[in-house]
């Protein structure tokens, strides 16, 4: 049995067990997919208008033996694929059915279950109330109208919404709280004869929508399986898994999850485990995958039964902007990091039996760090019919895109008028504090000024993957990481956060640490040496010699890997919306946690004073002559680097002092 019903509805009909010899007293270690393929509800826009509703309620899902209890959308682990055009005006009230209370209530932690909001993950739009505000809370019993005027020139492409209630965002997305949402592409001359073959609203049935969701991530990766979240964020224990399965070690249906040995570790495919998808040899597809997890990778490819690469794919889209022409995806493989996408062409000229899957290569550790990374079959695909030799042309152009997703790689010295530098650590918070309010603003932006941004990641480990709101960045370099290392420390007893400190790369401690630190006795002999093998993604990055974390130089992007002891210079042009825009990692357990800030776009003119250093530590830096950022602009283009203030103070103090001691000279003689 599969498929998913109201919380009621289940215990009135379909609370029986499996009709197999698995159930939750008695668990199998597999688990059974591929029924057939289908997409979910689509809601289009008409007349450049669309008013819906999405009802979070309680639903309980089947898959083989084992049910599950989720909030979701509409009750679909996959929610309905909300369709619009470039200017449309769209109202999507979420009306939030679940029971008070609210649940936890605790600042930067998993907190508040049964609250929730909407985020429009990709779009290009106002980012301040009644729209894409991610600060807007809907109570238990409580619905808000979020107001949504499609911008006019917001790119084409394949974007996804989901919750987004900070202390919140990981428990609801990996539960399944996402959906699609996709900007059609106008029939207009700007959408070529390629697009329209394969594109609604001209030809459907070649338009493959896949929402990649990690509905069945139980086994406990980084303590963040499923049973775990449920426990740590109060879930109640109707919705969880307290069966007993060993009467003599009173180890529970949740424990026995968590193990890694049982494998319960799976993404659904538009609500459905490992589903079987049908088409015709040569038949030219366009699959728009989503990654819609906050914890693991996908490393997207299609194999053939005896897993070697099979059918033609190319990339035509990242994260809904369109690349310049069709390309083969390097080594044959898309990675997807949490809350990326990706638009594909698709042809497979022989008949057979082929899987599209998620397949991580040891050899691209170096460039990703340490991150979980999903291993298993997305989805099943039987080609049948003549053997053809359709060939995509790689040489045409695709559609092109407005001039705020345009080309930055050659700005010019005087073109670029802000600079800013995002550093993740070791813990959980970035620019060395965690979040704090909406309107604590680490950066101000003027509007319509082209920025130069350098992504660095001290964390000698973990990769950490940036999304930057409402405004898509352009890749422009992989720059030589000079900068500190964090280290961790033990729990603060008081504060009941981590400790950690900054070291410069030959193990001395930064001058310049964070103003959270309270312990000294922090060092590399009692916490470990700390190795630097992940330093030189610039040379990895530059040769492109197997290493598929890295970006393609030129691509735009809404969410980016920084792997461990990196540094990523990015362009961006913020375009039409001032307010504030929310930058936080997408392994969403660390954004409740505190990984995320907020910065400001403001009218050119208006004041950009803003909270930029931790105390007197500006990020990048560790000793005293450290500039800010500490890279001097890249890509070709010279310039000067931007120091912080208390040096630009000390130096005009140290000469006004010069001044004022020859003044006295002066007057003595």
């Amino acid at each position: 049995m599969f498929g998913c019903s109201s919380f009621l509805l289940f215990f009135l009909v379909f609370n029986v067990e499996s009709s197999t010899d698995c159930s939750h007293s008695k668990p199998c270690i597999n688990i059974t997919g591929g029924g057939a393929f289908v997409e979910p509800e689509v809601v289009k826009s008409t007349n450049g208008r669309l008013a819906y509703t999405l009802n979070v309620d309680m639903a309980n899902c089947i898959f083989d033996w084992l049910t599950i209890h989720r909030r979701l959308y509409n009750g679909k682990l996959a929610g309905p694929t909300i369709t619009v055009q470039q200017g449309d005006n769209v109202n999507i009230t979420v009306k939030n059915n679940l029971l008070p209370p609210e649940g936890i209530v605790k600042h930067n932690s998993f907190q508040k279950p049964n609250a929730t909001n909407l985020h429009t993950h990709g779009l290009h739009i106002d980012s301040t109330s009644p729209s894409d505000d991610v600060f807007i809370e809907i109570p238990p019993g409580g619905n808000f109208t979020h107001v949504y005027q499609i911008e006019e020139q917001n790119p084409p492409g394949t974007y996804w919404y989901h919750a987004h209630l900070h202390g919140a965002t990981m428990f609801h997305v990996q539960g399944g709280m996402s959906g699609l949402l996709i900007v059609e592409d106008p029939d207009n001359e700007n959408t070529t004869a390629l697009i329209r073959s394969v594109s609604c609203p001209f030809n459907c049935e070649h338009d493959i929508k896949l929402l990649f969701q990690p509905t069945l991530q139980y086994v406990d990766l980084d303590g963040l399986g499923f049973g775990s979240l449920q426990k740590s964020i109060g879930d109640p224990s109707v919705f969880r898994h307290l069966t007993v399965v060993n009467v003599t070690t009173n180890e529970t249906l949740e424990d026995w999850l968590k193990e890694v040995d049982n494998k319960v570790n799976y993404y659904t495919t538009n609500g459905l485990l490992q589903p079987v998808m049908n088409f015709s040899a040569g038949q030219t597809k366009r699959f728009r995958m989503v990654n819609a997890g906050g914890l693991t990778t996908l490393e997207m490819t299609i194999v053939d039964e005896n897993e070697v690469n099979a059918c033609d794919f190319y990339e035509i889209a990242i994260d809904g902007v369109y690349l310049n022409k069709p390309r083969m995806p390097r080594f044959r493989k898309t990675l997807l990091v949490p809350a990326a996408r990706v638009d594909w062409l698709v042809v497979c000229n022989k008949p057979g039996n082929y899987k599209l899957v998620s397949q991580p290569s040891p050899a691209d550790q170096i460039s990703m760090g340490s991150f979980n990374r999903f291993n298993n079959t997305l989805l099943s695909i039987i080609v049948t019919g003549s053997a053809s030799n359709t060939a995509i042309d790689t040489t045409i152009n695709l559609p092109q895109r407005p001039s705020y997703v345009g080309d930055f790689t050659q700005l010019k010295e005087d073109e670029v008028h802000g600079q800013f530098v995002i550093e993740a650590n070791s813990v959980t918070n970035l620019n060395r504090e965690h979040f704090r309010t909406p309107t604590y603003y680490r950066y101000k932006i003027e509007l319509g000024k082209y920025q130069q941004w350098f992504l660095i990641n001290t964390d000698n480990n973990k990769g950490h993957p940036m999304h930057i709101h409402v405004n898509h960045f352009q890749i422009i370099s992989y720059n030589n990481y000079t900068g500190p290392y964090s280290l961790k420390g033990d729990k603060n007893p008081v504060t009941n956060q981590t400790e950690w400190k900054l070291f410069d790369q030959n193990n001395t401690a930064c001058y310049f640490q964070h103003s959270g630190l309270s312990a000294s006795d922090i060092n590399v002999t009692a916490n470990g040496k700390i190795g630097l093998q992940y330093l030189g993604h610039a040379a990895r990055a530059n040769t492109g010699v197997g290493l598929l974390g890295y970006s393609d130089i030129g691509d735009f992007r809404d969410t980016v890997l920084v792997p461990p002891l990196a540094n990523i210079t990015i362009r961006f042009l913020p375009h039409k919306f001032t307010g504030n825009k929310t930058i936080h990692c997408h392994i969403l357990a660390h954004e409740d946690s505190g990984m995320m800030y907020v910065v400001d776009v403001v009218k050119p003119g208006e004041s950009l004073n803003a909270n930029v250093p931790s105390g007197n530590a500006y990020p990048g830096t560790c000793h005293i002559n450290d500039p800010f950022p500490f890279n001097k602009r890249s890509a070709g283009v010279s310039g000067t680097t931007y120091r912080p203030l208390w040096i630009i103070g000390a130096v005009l103090g140290s000469i006004a002092l010069i001044c004022i001691v020859c003044a006295v000279v002066q007057m003595c003689r």
